[in-house]
Formats: C-alpha cells, sequence, structure tokens
C-alpha cells in the first residue's frame, strides 16, 4: 500500500466548449450550470453527494466525473478495479478544481499497484490515462492534454482540437461512447432550439442548433465532408 489518501491535479480539456486555446464558460456565464452534480443517472450511477452553494469561479466551464482505478497495467485497467470517484469542474484552462475551488482534489484511497484515471463527462467520449500517474512531492499530476499517447487507445477515442493540444471527443449526447445517428436523431433533433442544459447542446454555448450538429457531430460521426473525418470511438478497458 503506498498510502491511504492521495492528491491529485489534472488537466482536461473538452471539444465542445474550446476555442483558439481554451474552453469558453458559456454555460457559466449563463447560469445554467446546476449546483448538484449532474451524473447520478445512466450511465454513470454515480451516488457521491457533490454539490455547491454558487459554481466556484467565473471560469468553470461545466462538470466531470474522475475515476480511479488501481491495476498492475493500463490494460488491465477495468471497471472492476474502480477504488473510488468523485464530480468535480473543470475550467477554461483545462485544469480541473473541487468543489471548493482547489485545484489540489483529495481521495481518500490506497493505491496497491499503479492509479489510472478516467475520465467523463455529459456528451463527450470518455477517456482513460495511457500511463500510470507518477507521485511528486505529494501529488499526483496529469496532463491529458499534450498528446494523443497521454489516453489508452490513443486517437481512435482522443482528437487534436487545437495544434498540438488534445481533448475529449463531443458528440456523444447518450454517452455509449461512440459519436454515432442515435446521438443526433435521438437527442439532436428532438431538442433543436431549446436553451439550458442539454446533452445535444454538444459545443456547450447554452443553446441546441445547427453548430452542434455541423461542427461536433458531424465530422466526429464520419459523417462530414471535412478531410480526415472519422468515427471516434471510447477506448476504455471494459
Amino acid at each position: 500500500v503506498i498510502e491511504s489518501a492521495i492528491t491529485l491535479n489534472l488537466k482536461i480539456f473538452l471539444e465542445g466548449p474550446f476555442n483558439g486555446n481554451s474552453m469558453e464558460p458559456d454555460l457559466n456565464n449563463s447560469g445554467i450550470i446546476p449546483l448538484w452534480q449532474p451524473y447520478s443517472t445512466y450511465p454513470w450511477y454515480y451516488g457521491g453527494g457533490e454539490s455547491v452553494v454558487a459554481v466556484p469561479g467565473i471560469n468553470v466551464t461545466d462538470w466531470i466525473l474522475i475515476e480511479l482505478r488501481d491495476a498492475a497495467d493500463a490494460g488491465s485497467a477495468t471497471s472492476s478495479t474502480t477504488i473510488e470517484r468523485q464530480a468535480a469542474f473543470v475550467t477554461s484552462n483545462g485544469v480541473v478544481i473541487g468543489i471548493g475551488g482547489s485545484e489540489d482534489l483529495q481521495f481518500k484511497v490506497a493505491v496497491n499497484q499503479q492509479l489510472f484515471v478516467v475520465i467523463y463527462h455529459r456528451d463527450h467520449i470518455s477517456v482513460m490515462s495511457a500511463n500510470a500517474l507518477v507521485e511528486t512531492d505529494g501529488v499526483y499530476s496529469y496532463d491529458f492534454s499534450t498528446s494523443a499517447d497521454q489516453v489508452y487507445g490513443g486517437a481512435d477515442g482522443y482528437k487534436e482540437i487545437a495544434p498540438d493540444i488534445w481533448g475529449m471527443v463531443g458528440g456523444d449526447a447518450n454517452n455509449d461512447g461512440v459519436v454515432n445517428d442515435l446521438d443526433k436523431n435521438n437527442y439532436w433533433k428532438v431538442a433543436a432550439g431549446s436553451y439550458g442544459y442539454i446533452a445535444s447542446d454538444f459545443d456547450m454555448s447554452s443553446q441546441v442548433d445547427n453548430a452542434d450538429k455541423n461542427d461536433i457531430w458531424l465530422p466526429n460521426s464520419g459523417m462530414g465532408v471535412k478531410k480526415g473525418n472519422k468515427v471516434f470511438k471510447c477506448q476504455i478497458p471494459e
């Protein structure tokens, strides 16, 4: 056993709200980020009680769900190796913060083998760290954004969203791990024209509109006409 409590510093980008070199906090600006964690339902069924009186800071982009897995290597870090989960916020610059606003995320767990981190978001394809996190000065740090090699399965489930910046793939409204017609027909079409905190608002502008379909869903479903389109699929070990 390495330790009974660990601290994490994480960085991750979401494709949907990404613009230039950071993410737009439009949901926060619109005041529609919920004050309680949104991952209690299918497919996450997370029972944590994370909530806030107010969103901690104007640069918060959205809630994410963090999952820790303890395994000998990435390939064997299946869901059965999960040791803890925690809902947190991701900010415009990709830094993950806890509900109290701290960049130091605290987990009361022991790591017996190696530590791998899974990141879930409401309408982006989930990813897991390709490499075990290494502890330095009491903190495990991991930057998902620097390369496709930072996530397990690489570019099959991850995307270069700006030159040399990688992020989670948008467009997965039903969170089944692939961007396909179900996301468009069963979610985007149903909500088109709506305002709010909605899974098919892929660019997270607070409005479900054509930009969500054309700029996010279309290329990521392999249906677009831009060069290099592909179908992205979740690569996390089951």
